[in-house]
């Protein structure tokens, strides 16, 4: 049977255990989310937050360790920003950079390129520590010069760069740079140097040869001669040419050359040199180098691949001595070779003093082969102060570079000299002198010693003189016979130690006998031992002892009553002894002194000089100190009178200072009173209670001042008034610590400038006062404020009275952090405000005319109108005038660049009847130069602009104006008009003024005055009148090439002539020549008043064929509707002209005077005795011309007549007077002399023959008048 089996139920499988490595992996990478998401936001922070970047900014200042710092952050990094007090330090070179300011597109990376707008560095200073010298790795040629990302820098500035210890500064640096991937370009627009400014292009291929172009152009001085220069780039970078030039006012340079910067040989890098030089001088490239005047060429080669070859030809113009800081030679010629092995020259020589040296040698890696052999070298022409001789001989350089040999064999007329001088090497290096000996004539000199240069530096000295003459050397110095030996011995390393032993053998100075010795021994701080006793003739010196700690004690004793015997330039006597002792700390002295009549060399003399001193060792001891100098002479400064005197004890005494001298033209009196003792550490301290400087400026003490001075430097005034300059000046604390460092306090109260007036000319009057306060901390910190608080500026007005400047504010502010100086200023006045602020690198306080300064400067003229009264009445001024002007580059000669603009300018002179209005101006400053970029004015209907530039960069002004008019109104007055158009340009270049263009008068009125003063003759003096001083422009180089075309409606009026002309004359003048004209104006129509009678002018015409007051004359002018046509012609020249009547018919001058005064023929005696009375009133005639009140002045004759009433009018003599109204219509008034009948005349020309004539008066008539001539 079969067991019935329970099926068993399987358990169900228990779920597996999820693995805990996944949770583990997925907290992992939460971490490692939050931890990218926790660094994105730090990096967001630092990049787009201020304050995440400033942080990021003093993290890495702090993980630096000092390396890199920043004082101030302003901005974030993705936003752009700005930094201040930038720092880095390494081992090499400290860079300073006073802010850094960056503006750009951060979204620009993700399209590949870097796109930055601005980037502004202030001033930077770059401090250059000495490296060990390294061989330069060989150059290698790059494979690419591409760069990952495309790359824009918009504007690139650099206030300054100072580059130490070098001393060279760099200013205003513009520059801009582009990368498209392709190629590199860089543009520097501007560059200033101490030189001269730059500005330079280039031109780079990022693949290779790196295909290469650039330009760079400089601009500057040389030794005040304005200069250009040009150099060019071309090829590529592998094989680079290059040429340029340089210009100025007779100095010219130019070059060209060609590189190989990448070839494996060194003497195939240089492919091409060529150099040449004209007029140079050294000193205006560096100041420190000796000046000359030089011109020379060089040119080197490769010489078949294995060297370079050369050669140098220098020739100078203006040879001098060294003692003048000039260069001596006057020739130098030679050839050179060089290749890995050596460098050769030969066929070489310099031509030197009066003299001639030829040079030969080669110089070898191991060994070195120079000589020079001289001829007839003059060592006056050398140096002043040698000896005038002419030497010749031979000098050698020899051995290895490490240990050279120097030998010299010369010889003159009475000089001769034999030296040899080795550099010993090896471990113990040296300098060795084994033989230097001079010969003077009969006697000679001999020197040979040697010096350690390491270790201890110790040195040995021997020398003998035998039979030596001193004037043989130098004239200056006295004569003798001068034997001795001198041994030299000692230590030149710490502890340094010098010993000297001097042994005078007979020997004589100036003829007089000549003995003694001298023993010393001595370090920096001890006088060991001083053995002295010299003779010379009476006058003897002795000394003997040590000096410098306690216990030494030095005597001295001089008695000099003949001191001419130490030759030209002393002269006098000189007695004294005196004990010294103690420490230099605190001295023991006990001396007397007195010297008459002395005289040393350099100027320097006195009448008398007394001088006694006692001081003991007890602080209680008596204190004792007087000097009196009466006529001492020292250069400008000459003392009357001197007393010094010191009294008291060491802890406790006084000191009196006064006397009288004279600085110049300036007088003097100076009293000084202090107090005070000496302290144990060598210093002294107390007060003053009196210091008095009378005298212009001068100074006074108000009150006692508390003074500290210490035996290290170290000085400290408390607080002190003083009267100074007109004046209160309060000084709370100043202090000098032993480094040089200052500090200071104080004010000051009504300082007038005036008080200054001896020593500082102004060109205007005034009577400013000035305010200060300041104050200063030794850490460079502090802030000075000075301002105006009374008086005002008196501008100069011609001869009139001055005017006043109206000034209200005038301050200036300094700030100093310590690291720069910055400065504010602020003027007001009733003429003009201005604003300035900069700042400038403190640099420690070494402050002078090279560190550069960058600042601001904006000025206003807000009302034209005020400056009018500068100018005297008849000027009318108007509109505004501002000025915003950037100013950089070296504190001696800043730089500015801005603009300057006018608005509503007007111009107005009622003497000539100019004016201009509605005047704009916008002119452009860069350094010393200034674009008119525009001036625009308008007259009347038209207008008038001006564009040009005028450079100050050289010696003379460089200035180009182009004017443009259009129907200007030059001047527009009763009987004055002129309308213009045209164009034309004003240069000022080198000094010479030229003036060119074409002006066409749209319409013109002149009118001269009726009636004026007589004027004198050029050739008439007026004694005790100053002869009148002439015009600027008389004086002036001026050239013209003007063309004046007086256009068709120009009418000019004077001098009895009214006429509208047309015409055009060429105007032209060279420097130094009277102008010239060429061409013809003619008369269009017009009259013309003469002999009383209105003329009109048929013909005219003025042509010009030489000088401009000298053209010739065409004029024909007839009385008016004379039926003969009387009249007259001026032919000739101004200065010589023709003058004859003319009339239509033949006929006798007396018919024609008698037509052209009388209007009719002359009959017979009586016409002739109308002519006469006619020319009687010519006079008078001649002055209604020039007044103008009348056409018709004189007196004529009047027939018999028998009227219609038969009245009978006798014949008489009538005064006429009258006026045209029009051509045809006359209105006169008649007198008749005998009858004294009057009438008012009206009379009318109907034709030329007919006319009617009415009178109404004493008798009324009307006449109709037709005239028929038979003759």
């Amino acid at each position: 049977m079969s067991d019935k089996q329970t099926p068993q139920t399987e358990a169900p499988e228990q779920a597996p255990t999820p693995p805990r490595r996944p949770r583990r992996w997925r907290a992992f990478f939460g971490a490692l989310a939050l931890m990218f998401a926790l660094l994105l936001a730090l990096l967001g922070w630092i990049s787009a937050s201020p304050a995440g970047f400033a942080w990021a900014l003093q993290g890495a200042s702090r993980l630096s360790g000092g390396v890199f710092s920043v004082g101030a952050v302003d901005g974030a990094l993705w936003q752009g920003f700005a930094l201040r007090d930038i720092r880095v330090r390494s081992a090499g070179d400290d860079v300073d950079i006073e802010s850094l300011k960056l503006d750009w597109h951060p979204l620009e990376l993700w399209r590949g390129r870097l796109d930055i707008d601005r980037l502004a560095l202030g001033h930077m200073r770059v401090l250059s520590r000495a490296k060990p010298e390294e061989k330069p790795a060989p150059l290698q040629a790059p494979q690419s010069l591409a760069l990952p990302l495309k790359v824009r820098v918009g504007e690139l500035s650099l206030a300054s760069l100072t580059l130490e210890p070098a001393h060279v500064s760099l200013y205003r640096l513009q520059a801009g740079y582009d990368y498209d991937g392709a190629r590199h370009r860089l543009k520097l627009k501007r560059l200033d140097t101490p030189w001269g400014g730059v500005d330079a292009g280039l031109d780079l291929a990022a693949a290779s040869p790196f295909a290469l172009s650039g330009q760079l152009a400089a601009r500057g001085e040389l030794e005040q001669v304005a200069v250009k220069a040009r150099l060019d780039l071309s090829g590529d970078l592998l094989k680079p040419a290059f040429s340029g030039q340089m210009d100025g006012k007779g100095v010219s340079v130019e070059l060209s050359g060609a590189l190989r910067p990448f070839d494996t040989n060194p003497f195939n890098r240089l492919a091409r040199l060529d150099v040449r030089v004209g007029n140079i001088n050294p000193q205006s490239l560096l100041p420190s180098w000796p000046k000359g005047r030089l011109s020379f060429a060089v040119f080197a080669e490769p010489d078949a691949g294995q060297r370079v070859k050369g050669g140098l030809t220098l020739i100078n113009t203006e040879p001098g001595a060294l003692s003048a800081h000039k260069l001596p030679l006057s020739l130098l010629v030679g050839e050179f070779r060089a290749d890995e092995k050596a460098l050769e020259l030969y066929n070489s020589h310099v031509e030197a003093a009066g003299g001639r040296v030829d040079l030969s040698g080669e110089f070898k890696p191991g060994a070195i082969k120079l000589a020079a052999d001289l001829s007839k070298v003059a060592l006056r022409q050398l140096h002043e102060a040698a000896p005038d001789e002419t030497i010749g001989g031979r000098i050698t350089v020899e051995g290895a570079p490490a240990e050279p040999r120097v030998a010299a064999q010369l010889k003159g007329g009475q000089l001769r000299a034999d030296a040899l001088l080795e550099l010993a090497g090896g471990k113990q290096p040296a300098l060795l002198l084994k033989k230097l000996e001079l010969g003077t004539g009969g006697g000679a000199i001999s020197v040979n010693g040697k010096l350690g240069l390491s270790g201890r530096q110790l040195f040995e000295l021997n020398g003998a003189l035998s039979h030596a003459d001193p004037s043989r050397l130098q004239p200056k110095l006295p004569k003798g016979d001068l034997n001795a030996t001198l041994k030299m011995a000692g230590q030149l390393a710490e502890p340094m130690e010098i010993g000297a032993k001097l042994q005078f053998a007979p020997s004589k100075l100036s003829g007089a006998p000549l003995s003694g010795s001298a023993n010393v021994l001595l370090d920096p701080r001890r006088l060991k031992q001083l053995l002295l006793d010299i003779r010379l003739a009476d006058n003897r010196l002795q000394a003997n002892g040590s000096y410098g700690v306690a216990g030494d004690k030095l005597k001295l004793a001089i008695n000099a009553p003949n001191l001419s015997l130490l030759g030209p330039g002393f002269a006098g006597t000189i007695q004294g002894q005196g004990e010294l002792a103690g420490v230099p700390k605190a001295p023991l002295l006990n001396a007397k002194l007195q010297a008459d009549r002395l005289k040393l060399p350099g100027g320097v003399a006195l009448q008398s000089l007394q001088f006694a001193g006692n001081i003991k060792a007890d602080q209680a001891s008596p204190f004792q100190l007087s000097l009196d100098v009466a006529a001492l002479q020292a250069g400008t400064l000459r003392a009357e009178q001197l007393h010094a005197r010191a009294s008291g004890t060491r802890a406790r005494h006084g000191l009196q200072l006064d006397g009288r001298f004279r600085e110049g033209d300036l007088n003097y009196n100076l009293q000084l009173a202090a107090s005070g003792g000496l302290t144990a550490a060598g210093g002294w301290q107390g007060s003053v209670q009196k210091l008095d400087l009378a005298g212009k400026p001068g100074l006074s003490l108000q009150a006692p001042a508390a003074l500290f001075v210490g035996g290290d430097g170290q000085v400290k005034l408390g607080a002190a008034r003083l009267a100074l300059l007109g004046g209160n000046l309060n000084l709370a604390d100043f202090t000098r610590q032993a480094n040089g460092a200052l500090s200071s306090h104080g004010s000051a109260r009504g300082i007038k400038l005036a008080e200054l007036g001896p020593l500082l000319k102004l060109p205007v009057e005034q009577n400013l006062q000035f305010d200060a306060d300041w104050g200063l901390a030794p850490s460079g910190q502090g802030q000075l404020a000075v301002w105006r608080s009374g008086g005002d500026v008196q501008l100069p007005q011609g001869k009139g009275r001055p005017v006043p400047l109206g000034l209200k504010t005038a301050r200036v502010d300094l700030d100093l952090d310590g690291r720069r100086l910055a400065f504010k200023l602020n003027l007001d006045s009733r003429f003009a405000q201005a604003q300035g602020q900069g700042s400038l690198p403190w640099n420690g306080g070494h402050i002078d005319g090279r560190t550069p300064v960058s600042g601001t400067l904006r000025a206003s003229l807000p009302a034209l109108s005020t400056l009018a009264e500068l100018s005297g009445p008849g000027l009318e001024l108007g509109g505004q005038l501002q000025a915003s002007l950037d100013l950089s580059g070296p504190l001696a000669a800043p730089q500015a660049l801005g603009q300057i603009r006018g608005d509503q300018l007007k111009f107005a002179d009622r003497r000539t009847g100019i004016a201009l209005a509605d005047g704009n101006l916008l002119a452009r400053v860069d350094g010393r130069k200034l674009t008119l970029q525009q001036l625009r004015f308008v007259s009347g209907k038209g207008e008038v602009t001006a564009s040009g530039t005028l450079d100050l960069s050289d010696d003379l002004p460089d200035a180009r104006v182009k004017v443009a008019l259009q129907r200007f109104s030059v001047f527009d007055r009763p009987g004055r008009r002129l309308v213009v158009s045209g164009q034309s340009e004003l240069a000022f270049v080198g000094g010479k003024l030229s003036l060119s263009g074409r002006i066409r008068a749209d319409q013109g009125r002149i009118g001269l005055p009726k009636l004026g003063a007589p004027d004198l003759g050029g050739d008439v003096v007026v004694v005790g009148r100053p002869p009148a001083e002439p015009s600027a422009f008389a004086t002036m180089p001026l050239t013209v090439a003007l063309d004046l075309d007086l256009g068709d409606r120009f009418r000019f009026t004077g001098q009895g002539l009214d006429v509208e002309l047309s015409g055009m004359v060429h105007v032209s003048a060279n420097p130094g020549e009277a102008p010239a004209a060429k061409g013809q104006v003619k008369v269009v129509k017009g009259r013309y008043k003469a002999y009383g009678q209105d003329l009109d002018i048929t013909f005219g015409a003025i042509t010009f064929n030489g000088p401009l007051d000298n053209p010739l004359l065409n004029v024909q002018a007839k009385r008016r509707l004379s039926p003969v046509g009387a009249g007259v012609e001026v032919s000739g020249s101004v200065a010589m002209p023709k003058v004859r009547l003319i009339s239509d018919e033949p006929m006798a001058e007396k018919d024609r005077l008698a037509w052209l005064v009388l209007g009719r023929p002359a009959s017979g005696d009586r016409d002739n005795n109308d002519l006469a009375a006619s020319a009687g009133m010519m006079l008078a005639g001649s002055i209604n011309d020039r007044i103008g009140l009348f056409d018709d002045l004189g007196v004529s004759s009047r027939k018999e007549k028998t009227l219609a009433n038969g009245t009978v009018s006798p014949a008489e003599q009538v005064v006429t007077v009258g006026r045209q109204l029009t051509r045809e219509l006359y209105l006169g008034y008649e007198y008749g002399i005998s009858s004294a009948d009057q009438a008012v005349k009206l009379a009318y020309q109907l034709s030329k023959g007919w006319s009617v004539i009415l009178r109404a008066g004493t008798a009324m008539s009307a006449e109709s008048r037709y005239t028929l001539r038979f003759d």
